[in-house]
């Protein structure tokens, strides 16, 4: 038998993925109470199609409660926030780009917020999945903003499920803020070129 010294976690490297993305890439402006989880990325074929920063909001002593896991630091408090940078038609769902990538970025959100593991892949949760589904798409979207960098970009906002999904296109990308409707007093919408 051999011993082998735990090895110790280290953070994926984001920078890297994010120059290999290519700019622009957009996250929220630098803010107290939110931290920076980290980054997931949707390929296909190789190439990078999507890129999703991932927010940590504090609770209201500032305290966002980091514990160490063997997958690395885990925050105790709620993930709350969330930007989506998407190469146009990278939802692959043959509509209006912008309403899509909104439709899958909300939809992806409210399902992994509201389902109950134990359930994951039985008839109540396909069941469940359909009708969230359903209830996004079929939701009217209003016009909006959305601030990046100090200009207004046209948007268009829905609300599912106590979430608020805003999505513009923005120098040949298309962007997705999704927040929880309880920290929109809480969290700045406002967003910045990354990269």
């Amino acid at each position: 038998m051999h011993l082998v010294e735990r090895a110790v976690w280290e953070p994926p490297d984001d920078e890297a993925r994010l120059v290999e993305f290519g700019p622009p890439v957009f996250g929220f402006v630098p803010q107290t109470r939110l931290q920076e989880r980290g980054w997931d990325w949707y390929s296909s074929h190789g190439v990078t199609l999507e890129a999703e920063a991932h927010y940590w909001l504090a609770d209201r002593t500032g305290n966002f409660w980091f514990e160490d896991s063997p997958s690395g630091p885990v925050g105790l408090a709620e993930l709350r926030g969330f930007v989506f940078t998407d190469r146009p038609g990278s939802t692959n769902r043959g509509g209006d780009p912008i309403r899509d990538a909104l439709n899958q970025h909300l939809q992806y959100v409210v399902m992994n917020h509201t389902k109950n593991p134990h359930e994951f892949g039985s008839r109540e949760w396909a069941d469940l999945h359909t009708r969230q589904q359903h209830q996004v798409e079929q939701q009217i979207a209003n016009k909006s903003e959305l601030p990046v960098d100090q200009k207004l970009f046209p948007a268009i906002t829905v609300t599912v499920a106590d979430f608020r999904a805003t999505t513009a296109a923005i120098s040949g990308r298309i962007v997705t803020v999704v927040l929880h409707e309880a920290e929109v007093q809480k969290i700045e919408a406002v967003l910045t070129r990354r990269l």
